[in-house]
């Protein structure tokens, strides 16, 4: 965004604790955004929203008066343009449910230090639609690959392929794990469309064409790496990516989760277990791009933040 773009743009800060509030509503106004902000939900509605219109809302939880689910669902039915970002320092695992009810896809955690790196990222990228590359998470990368899968035979042998590009790290046979059931998912399902109740029909022995081919970006800096998947199919949906996280953290009576025995969409939650950053890309019916995001040294200490953009 040009330097004017930035200044017309309104961020909205809602958060009851004055200190993180002015934080971060001094960071953005430092990157040239026009800053509002309120203490809770209904001063955000009353005052703010009322008065003039508001390019994205982001807003804590938990607060006093109304909560920021709550909020969010009002904006969403008052002012369906403005962008919606909640945020907390606590387990987003906690709120998949609220998250599906109230149709909530970026959840950024308040982590130490602060990652205001991320947060401006995540922010410009849902303001501009441009969401998609993993290429904005990094100012100057040392590393940076790209790779065409096509065939649904080797793909573990693709898998470690990639990884093998990335400096020695004690979790590298997780990530290989994690990327192996990305490349599975873009291939399969993304773009050959099979169904998981079938898996046991499936042919591995094809290739795709250039066309369809799976497009797998490797970036790394001297802090984190990032790997991004992406397909051309579009089929994924947010609802869904919610659905089956969810359903990984819900448990029956007995303490079973009620997704232990899913035949399809474990792999987002495997994900989320081995993986710093998890983002999901979705623009409907064209391409979606998963970004697995992971940090050399465990610098930032709080929970996982929630990524998932619909376009």
């Amino acid at each position: 965004m040009t330097s004017k773009e930035k200044k017309d743009t309104c961020i909205l800060v809602v958060d009851d604790e004055k200190e993180m509030r002015e934080m971060i509503s001094d960071y953005l106004d430092g990157e040239g955004y026009n800053i509002l902000s309120a203490e809770n939900g209904m001063d955000a509605l009353t005052r703010h929203f009322a008065a003039r219109p508001i390019d994205l809302v982001l807003s804590d939880i938990n607060m006093p008066v109304m909560k920021g689910f709550e909020l969010l669902q009002q904006v969403r039915e008052k002012y369906p343009q403005t962008k919606r970002v909640l945020i907390t320092a606590y387990n987003v695992e906690d709120y998949l449910d609220l998250a599906m009810k109230y149709d909530i896809g970026n959840i950024f955690v308040k982590s130490t230090p602060f990652n205001f790196l991320e947060l401006s990222t995540i922010l410009s990228n849902l303001l501009t639609n441009d969401i998609f590359g993993a290429s904005k998470y990094f100012e100057k990368p040392l590393i940076q690959k790209s790779f065409l899968i096509k065939r649904g035979d080797n793909l573990d042998t693709n898998a470690n392929m990639i990884i093998s590009n990335l400096p020695h790290m004690p979790s590298a046979k997780k990530v290989e794990l994690v990327l192996i059931e990305l490349l599975a998912n873009a291939v399969f399902y993304g773009v050959r469309r099979e169904s998981a109740e079938k898996k046991d029909t499936w042919d591995y022995n094809f290739e795709l064409a250039d066309s369809d081919a799976i497009e797998v970006s490797l970036l790394a800096d001297a802090e984190k790496f990032a790997i991004s998947v992406m397909d051309r199919g579009g089929r994924l949906k947010k609802s869904d990516v919610l659905y089956w996280l969810n359903r990984q953290v819900s448990h029956n009576d007995a303490g079973v989760p009620l997704g232990l025995y899913d035949s399809h969409g474990r792999g987002f939650y495997i994900a989320r277990e081995y993986i710093d950053r998890l983002i999901v890309n979705i623009d409907k019916n064209k391409m979606t791009e998963i970004i697995i995001i992971n940090y050399f040294a465990q610098h930032l200490h709080g929970y996982k933040p929630l990524y998932i953009n619909e376009i």
